[in-house]
């Protein structure tokens, strides 16, 4: 008896044991393949070697960048901030102009006298098109579908059939030019000649020029506001911005920037002009922040310490020949949904992103979720599930906070040292992935409910242990009174009725015990009755 209440009780040890573990490190998540991420991330995303054309299709929101030294277009995915693919093109890739509605990316390769057309869907190469010595700025007119190209040596300007790639005309109105801009509303062209100190005026329907602007010393990039009609150029060796109104083909005034301004872009949304100085070769670079309806510097934006935080530490790349701008150059592209600028970088190879909010260098931080659908991350206000980012300034402060789903508990951050505070509070220096690692937790109801089960298996299993133990006292019982029956009825009956009446005394202490239940009491007690009749009668 006492073996089978050992394992009763051991049994049920053991049942309490396991569901204990159970509540306490059910769907528990293992702390192998961690994802942690540098405390020192990249504030710039990476492209190819000395990028300098960026343009965006804001429609598939895909960012192309022409890569000068590495003869490619990388093709940026916005979301993902990262490269998807990198096409090869001609030799020494300068600029790079996207038709948004055809989907077709066109490359001046300076080196090979040609033009990369390349299909945005499959990001393939379709077509090479000879133009004139050194091709650099490009332009589309989205109302003819015709591509013009400044070749800045042989002192022209190609104009291409975007349906058929096929060469219209050699135009020769320019002396150097450089960049083109074309307004589809007002079909007029406009071209920055360097060795004129002018920008041309083009009629777009027949090519024909119509006026000659003089602005600064060495006109650079073009920028266009279209809904303001008005023309921004970078001069880049008085610098200074030309502001020409298209209407009246009039320089409005000229506003004084940073050191050797060349990349220009415009926000016709917020009517903010973006300026990139180069400042002595990339050395310094600035980015002066115009007010197009005061035409005033607001701000200017030091691109010096994101640039040394991409782990450029030079101030310039060693190349054996004296290169200088043209050739050394950066330009921009803004995005009017998002409000931010893009910003191409030579030195650091890869790209800058402002936004146009706060004109301030921004990052992204990507969230993972580790198990999926297990929760979610507040970042600065902001909710985010696995797979979205938020965008924040670089060295400003991050405070992310787990929240868990219904059936978890937060366990730790994929960060240096794999914290468990919550929330978690660190510096922002660039781009990178922050992971939250949930742990499963019981719920309450499911909690009763495994309490229920477990207390109802604890008492099946006890109550098989009472009727296993119930049914061997019954038969030791039941043997001992016919064993006293047979040995004392015929040689001493008083002495057996004696015996058998005190197995019926001890019957019912065990019945008090709860040993023997009150079916079996009862059903030995008539034995040992009528076991005791007999024998009277036999006297």
């Amino acid at each position: 008896m006492n073996n089978y209440l050992s394992t009763l009780l051991f049994f049920s040890l053991l049942t309490v044991f396991f569901f204990s573990i159970f509540v306490s490190g059910i769907f528990a998540q293992e702390l192998g393949d961690q994802k942690a991420i540098s405390p020192k991330s990249n504030p710039i995303i990476n492209s190819g070697s000395f990028p300098i054309g960026i343009d965006i299709n804001p429609i598939t929101n895909k960012l192309y960048v022409a890569n000068q030294f590495s003869n490619t277009i990388s093709v940026i995915d916005i979301d993902k901030s990262k490269v998807e693919k990198n096409i090869d093109v001609g030799n020494s890739p300068y600029d790079v102009d996207v038709n948004p509605f055809s989907n077709r990316i066109y490359s001046s390769n300076r080196d090979s006298n040609t033009i990369s057309v390349i299909d945005g869907f499959t990001n393939k190469a379709l077509t090479n098109i000879r133009v004139g010595n050194s091709p650099l700025g490009i332009g589309i007119n989205l109302a003819t579908s015709w591509i013009y190209v400044a070749n800045l040596d042989s002192k022209t300007i190609t104009v291409i059939d975007a349906i058929d790639n096929k060469i219209i005309r050699s135009l020769n109105y320019a002396s150097i030019p450089y960049d083109i801009v074309i307004n589809p509303h007002t079909n007029k062209v406009y071209i920055s000649d360097l060795g004129k100190d002018s920008v041309l005026v083009l009629e777009g329907s027949n090519n024909t020029l119509v006026s000659t602007i003089p602005v600064g010393s060495k006109p650079s990039v073009l920028a266009l506001n279209t809904e303001t009609n008005t023309i921004y150029v970078s001069n880049f060796r008085n610098d200074s911005i030309s502001v020409i109104n298209g209407t009246s083909n009039k320089i409005e005034k000229s506003i004084n920037v940073g050191d050797n301004p060349v990349g220009i872009a415009v926000n016709p949304r917020t009517n903010k002009i973006y300026v990139n100085n180069l400042v002595n070769n990339l050395e310094d670079n600035t980015i002066s922040v115009i007010n197009g309806a005061t035409n005033k510097v607001i701000k200017n934006i030091p691109l010096e310490h994101a640039i040394v935080a991409s782990g450029v530490n030079k101030p310039f790349i060693d190349i054996p020949l004296k290169v200088t701008f043209p050739f050394i150059a950066t330009k921009l592209t803004v995005d009017p949904t998002t409000n931010f600028t893009y910003v191409t970088n030579a030195r650091s190879n890869g790209i800058i992103t402002i936004d146009g909010n706060t004109d301030e260098i921004i990052a992204k931080i990507f969230m993972d979720i580790h198990p999926p659908n297990s929760g979610n991350v507040k970042c600065n206000d902001v909710i985010l599930s696995a797979g979205e980012s938020t965008t924040l300034p670089v060295n400003a402060t991050a405070k992310c906070e787990a929240i868990p789903d219904r059936g978890y508990d937060f366990g730790y951050w994929s960060v240096k040292n794999n914290t468990k505070e919550n929330p978690v509070i660190f510096n922002v220096t660039g781009y990178g992935t922050l992971t939250a690692n949930f742990k499963g937790a019981i719920l309450t109801e499911t909690f009763i409910i495994l309490t229920s089960v477990i207390i109802g298996l604890v008492s099946t299993i006890g109550g098989w242990f009472y009727r296993q133990r119930s049914r061997l006292s019954f038969k030791r019982n039941l043997t001992n009174i016919d064993y006293t029956y047979e040995m004392l009825s015929k040689k001493n009956k008083e002495e057996c009725i004696k015996q058998l009446e005190q197995i019926q005394r001890d019957l019912n202490f065990l019945h008090r015990k709860g040993k023997i239940n009150e079916s079996q009491l009862e059903f030995l007690e008539k034995r040992i009755n009528w076991y005791i009749s007999r024998v009277n009668v036999s006297k």
